[in-house]
């Protein structure tokens, strides 16, 4: 029974090993499986548990040959994947997923050969370029959505306009131009641009507006960073009562809203919150009130370098 055993193992292992030398073959096919690729594997995978029931008996071929059926399914599937235009609504899933590399490099440059008149898949286009710092063509496809708007106006396209001059050094222009941004559509997003880029050019009041505003949006409501962003920039002034006000109102969203439950972690936001909580409190004199701040931080990600570090500075301070 044990060589039995062993024998399928080793023939599972061999299956194995066939998947990744194949895949490896090209690496170009381990960049991105798009979400059409992705439910075509699972339909292959669905199909090949099926098959693996009783395979065993088929002995070494039979691994083989079934490891080359479905080497061709995944590639099938790929190709057809890769062949395929995504949605507009596909393009900017990706972006908000956060699969920037895959939206510049696969998705953009067939999105815009799919819709070539279309201002949003220019306008997608150029924001995934401007993420993965991609500058140049970035300015090329977001001047071809312009140009596609004719007198229109739209304030994401001026938004991401305002972003490119911010990476070309323009920040007085790219300020003006989020904070109109803003004012028309009252987007958070925006409104969080905006604060990023005032405080980047060192107009702190500036800053701490946009921030504000952005907290005020429907979305801000349910975000604790632009209070977090407002605390940073008040504990800088030495404003440090107002910081404490804004990192309380920060917990006060994270408790409404941050509702955890099952095996999903606490937002990284509470470690922030509370480690910046501790460096207020020791910067005006609080000893207790910071040590009970770091040690929160602590308690929720307890390997939280900065809080250990907070700490054990705060402990060797206080020793007589």
């Amino acid at each position: 029974m044990f060589g039995k055993r062993t024998t399928i193992y080793n023939q599972k292992s061999l299956f194995a090993r066939n998947i990744v030398r194949f895949i490896l073959v090209d690496s170009r096919l381990t960049v991105f499986i798009s979400t059409r690729a992705a439910r075509m594997v699972l339909t292959v995978v669905n199909t090949t548990k099926t098959l693996f029931k009783g395979s065993y008996r088929q002995g070494f071929f039979g691994y083989n040959a079934l490891a080359k059926g479905l080497l061709l399914l995944l590639l099938s599937a790929l190709a057809l994947a890769y062949g395929q235009a995504p949605s507009l609504t596909e393009m900017q899933r990706y972006l908000d997923e956060g699969y920037y590399a895959v939206a510049a490099q696969v998705e953009g440059p067939k999105i815009v050969q799919e819709y070539p008149d279309s201002a949003e898949a220019h306008y997608l286009y150029s924001y995934a370029l401007y993420l993965t710092g991609n500058i140049a063509q970035a300015k090329q496809q977001l001047s071809e959505a312009f140009r596609l708007l004719g007198a229109q106006t739209r304030p994401s396209f001026d938004g991401l306009n305002g972003l490119l001059r911010a990476a070309e050094g323009d920040l007085v222009g790219a300020e003006r131009l989020l904070q109109n941004a803003f004012l028309r559509s009252r987007s958070y997003e925006i409104a969080m641009d905006w604060g990023r880029v005032a405080w980047q050019q060192g107009n702190y009041n500036d800053a701490l507006r946009a921030f504000s505003a952005a907290a005020e949006t429907t979305e801000g409501q349910r975000e604790p960073w632009p209070h977090l962003n407002q605390a940073r920039l008040l504990s800088y002034q030495g404003r440090y009562q107002e910081a404490i006000a804004a990192l309380n109102s920060a917990l006060d969203v994270l408790e409404a809203t941050d509702t955890g439950g099952g095996d999903s972690l606490p937002s990284p936001a509470y470690v922030e919150a509370y480690y910046r909580l501790g460096e207020v409190y020791e910067a005006i004199g609080d000893f207790s009130q910071a040590e009970s701040s770091y040690e929160a931080a602590r308690s929720i990600d307890p390997n939280y370098a900065p809080a250990i570090n907070a700490l054990d500075r705060l402990k060797r301070r206080l020793i007589p």
